[in-house]
């Protein structure tokens, strides 16, 4: 190879690593994260994301709203690349729904609405006895909203799927108990 062609070559690869980097540093990840949700919906109405949830460095659990006549919340599996954020899977669930689960890329997703504020947790027992405790997703007023719990192991994802689901007090009273969704695993 001539020495012209590896000088072109070099400005290439500088220009290429430039651009990524000046890209990555300039651009706001929660940005990026709503415009790669925003582009797989498409004409489906605009996104509102309520909460951004890392799995790890290069995985994210997106939490978001949108509507094409009736409000849903959706859940999107977001994957780091060397170009950004890429949408992998998700699912989405209505308002009417008190709990729907889904099985993620790598993740199972168990995801509910909340429709009291007289609770302090939400407790879910999987089919085996463990006991675990749901995240809360409360929205800017601080008010709780939705609940959601993740699993990274794929021989947990059955066993929540057949959970019980217990709102509970502060008190360790149950103040609700969540059925089974009516929906299947989405695999």
């Amino acid at each position: 190879m001539s020495k012209k062609w590896k000088i072109v070559l070099g400005l290439v690869v500088v220009l290429f690593v430039g651009g990524y980097v000046m890209t990555n540093i300039t651009q706001d990840e929660a940005q990026e994260m709503e415009k790669e949700v925003n582009r797989v919906h498409g004409d489906w109405g605009r996104v509102e994301i309520y909460h951004v949830e890392e799995i790890d460095s290069s995985k994210t659990l997106i939490f978001y709203h949108w509507s094409r006549g009736a409000q849903r919340l959706g859940v999107a599996e977001l994957k780091k690349t060397l170009f950004g954020w890429n949408y992998k899977s998700g699912f989405s669930t209505n308002f009417r729904d008190k709990r729907r689960y889904s099985v993620l890329n790598e993740l199972g997703v168990m995801v509910g609405r909340v429709h009291s504020d007289d609770f302090h947790e939400i407790k879910i027992e999987t089919s085996s006895g463990d006991i675990h405790t749901a995240s809360i997703i409360e929205n800017e007023s601080g008010k709780k909203t939705y609940w959601f719990y993740v699993v990274e192991e794929e021989n947990e994802f059955e066993e929540i799927f057949n959970a019980s689901i217990y709102m509970v007090t502060e008190d360790g009273e149950v103040i609700e108990e969540i059925g089974k969704p009516d929906n299947e695993p989405l695999y």
